[in-house]
This record gives C-alpha cells, structure tokens and sequence, in this order.
C-alpha cells in the first residue's frame, strides 16, 4: 500500500454537509443537575462489541479511550471529576445492542460510547436519547450523527462524504484514472452509503455518465466470480470496493488472482494492516484514513499516541477514542457538567477546538466534525 500526503481535502467540505442535517427538536431540557459534582465521576459507557467479531474495529476505539482517560485523571480530571470506564459486550448481535446500552446507563452512564458503525451503533444512540445521555463513537455512514440519531447524538469522524471526496480527487486529479467500476458490499450501511457517496463525488470532478459499471455483493459471500468477470469485461481502470475486512479482502484476493490489475480504492474501514496477510503482495491498492498507521503521520501527537497505545487494528478507530474522550472532557469544560442536553450544546459551540487530529469545529446542525 502506497501513502499519499493530505492534500486532497480542497472539495471535501463541500459534500460534509451530506453527513449533517438541521435539528427539529433542540437538545432537550437543561441540566439535570449534580452535573458538576466533583465527589462523582464521569461514567463513560461503552455498548460496544467485546466478542463476537466486531471487537476487531470496536478494541481499537476502547483502547483510545482508555489512553485518553489516564492521561486526563493523571492530570487531575476535569473541572475536579475524573473520568471512569465501564463497559457491556452486545457481542456483535444486533439483538443484544440496546440491552448494551441499557446495561451501562443502568450502570449510571453518563455518557454512552456505541460500535463503531451505523447498523451496530445505532440501538445504542437511540437508548441513550431516550434517557436523555450524549452518545458518541465514530462511523463513515451519513445517517450516523444529527442526521439520523438525533440532537443528543455526535459523531467524530468525518464520514463517507470526505472519504468519497480524497477518492475521487485522488483518482482523477492525481493518479489520471477515467473509468471507475464501482463494487458495492451492502451488508451494512456504511459501504452502501461509500459507493452512494462516491458516485455523487465522481460525477463532479468527472461528469456524469462516466462509471465503468456498479455490481453488489455480501461480506460474507464465499465468491464473487460473476462480479469479476463483469469487472474484467467493463473495461474499468480502476475499482472501488465499497466494502470491509474480511469480505473486504477476500474480495481483493479474487480480484487480484482472476487477473484484475488495476488500482483498487477501498474506504477506511481498510485501514491499518491486520487484514493485509489475506492478499500476498498487495500492491496499487489506495485507502483515506484520519491518521496514518504506520508511525510517519505529520502530527507528532499522533505518532506518539499509537506509539503508546496496543492495538491490533486500525489507527483510526484508535484516534476515534481518544477524540471521544477529547470532545467530551472540552465539553464538560465548556458546559459545567456532563448532563447530556447541556453537554450536547456546549460541543455544538465548538469553533476551532485543538483536537489532536486537528481544529474541530460542530454546529447545532451538523454533529459530524468540520
């Protein structure tokens, strides 16, 4: 896998509005006090999947949060308060993910961390809204923020237009490619909505009508042969697979053994090298990622955060539990407690916050980070 610097990001606020929506309901009441009781601390909940298979993108989240929760309480906590982790397995089924989240916020949750995903995610946002708790995690989905889990809910990743846009850019300004094929998993929300995204991104930098051909397929499908063939007949330059390991790579391996040579695009679910052993010299193949996992990352911070923290995975699902805990310390700073209406307006007001991966700034209608 080849590295290209950070400098694709000119059009990608323009589609990050894809990921926001405007708020028909505010953030609810205010505080519900004892916010700010310095005696308690702040339970940070975490509905996440501990078993089961999902554990491969949700332990690299958890380990970011536990990072950032001992350098916080090292220094003192916040306003007073330190921070404490607890933690419930729905173990990657969908069934078990609301009784998850209800688990921690019987537990006295403050605030709720869900999967890192839409379709395992979501359950928990919504349990959390209900009891009237911030959620927070970091998913590529549009639907995965203001948009589709409500006032109380925020996301710390920029989503799958920003990823659809660095594609794009990257393949026809950079790299000259013309004529993408586009290979779309819906197992879940989040690579039907790369390839949706994609397609709206393409046909701005290069007019529409010119996608060499779309196919599906499920993660779990053993073979994808028709899809290749389809592939190899299109005459495509290059391939978007819109999908994750270990469909996602497999996927790859067959691509790349029935002959198909071309540059492969995959969104940043590919990041890291955990799945990479699947497909034997792996080359020409390109993935957007908030941080670069290989220890070369521009941002010191960052390198010395993964330098620290053990993860098996990806860098990004790394970064997205320490920001979580980033954005809700400022928060509390900001808001006086950790009442989730009050804490949901104070990270609304972010302008500019130094975030370790970057200024962040919300909105109370956009809950995803610009």
């Amino acid at each position: 896998m080849r590295r290209v610097p950070g400098v694709l990001a000119t059009a990608a606020l323009l589609t990050l509005a894809a990921a926001c929506g405007s708020s028909d309901s505010g953030s609810g009441g205010g505080d519900g006090g004892g916010g700010g009781d310095s005696s308690k601390p702040i339970i940070i909940g975490a509905a996440v999947a501990q078993s089961g298979g999902f554990e491969l993108y949700d332990d690299g989240q958890t380990a970011g949060m536990k990072y950032a929760i001992d350098k916080i309480n090292a220094a003192g906590g916040v306003k007073g308060r330190k921070f404490e982790l607890i933690t419930a397995d729905h173990k990657t089924d969908p069934a078990q993910v609301q009784t998850a989240a209800q688990d921690v916020l019987d537990k006295g949750a403050d605030v709720v961390v869900t999967t890192v995903d839409y379709d395992f995610g979501a359950p928990a946002a919504l349990a959390a809204r209900r009891a009237q708790k911030v959620s927070i995690s970091g998913a590529g989905a549009t639907e995965f923020g203001l948009k589709g889990l409500g006032p109380l809910h925020f996301n710390v990743y920029q989503g799958t237009p920003t990823e659809s846009v660095s594609m794009a850019q990257l393949a026809y300004d950079t790299q000259k490619l013309r004529k993408p094929y586009l290979l779309e998993d819906t197992t879940i929300q989040y690579s039907k909505s790369l390839c949706d995204e994609f397609e709206k991104a393409w046909d701005k930098v290069a007019g529409a009508g010119s996608i060499a051909g779309k196919d599906t397929f499920k993660n779990s499908d053993p073979a994808i042969a028709s899809q290749v063939s389809k592939i190899k007949a299109s005459q495509a330059d290059f391939v978007v697979l819109c999908s994750y390991p270990p469909g996602g790579a497999s996927a790859i391996r067959q691509l790349r053994t029935a002959g198909v040579n071309t540059p492969i695009f995959g969104g940043s679910a590919f990041d890291g090298t955990f799945w990479t052993k699947a497909v034997p010299d792996l080359s020409d193949f390109y993935h957007p990622a908030m941080t670069s996992s290989a220890g070369d990352d521009p941002n010191k911070g960052v390198n010395d955060l993964l330098a620290a923290v053990k993860f098996a995975g990806s860098a990004s699902y790394v970064m997205f539990g320490y920001e979580i805990i980033e954005t809700i310390k400022r928060g509390v700073e900001i808001a006086g407690t950790a009442d989730g209406p009050a804490l949901a307006k104070a990270i609304e007001t972010f302008k500019d916050e130094p975030l370790l991966t970057g200024p962040t700034s919300y909105s109370p209608t956009c809950h995803a980070p610009i």
